[in-house]
C-alpha cells in the first residue's frame, strides 16, 4: 500500500509541475492540442486538477497506511 500511495502522489506532483511549467508558464505544449485552441486552457486546468487530486489522494493514502 505504501509504495502505491507514494507512486500516486509522485505522479500527481509530476503532473502539477509539468502542467504549471510546460503548459502555463512556458506554453511548450498543451494537454489536448487536437481540441480547438479556445479549449486548451480547460484541458490544461483539468490536468492540473487531476494532478492535485492524485497528489492529495496519494498523500492521504500514504499517511493512512503508514500510521502517520
Amino acid at each position: 500500500g505504501g509504495l502505491l500511495a507514494a507512486m500516486l502522489a509522485g505522479f500527481g506532483l509530476f503532473n502539477l509541475v509539468d502542467g504549471l511549467i510546460d503548459h502555463h508558464l512556458l506554453q511548450l505544449h498543451h494537454v489536448n492540442e487536437s481540441a480547438p485552441p479556445d479549449q486548451w486552457f480547460a484541458w490544461d486546468l483539468g490536468f492540473l486538477l487531476w494532478g492535485a487530486a492524485m497528489l492529495l489522494g496519494g498523500c492521504a493514502w500514504f499517511r493512512r497506511t503508514n500510521g502517520d
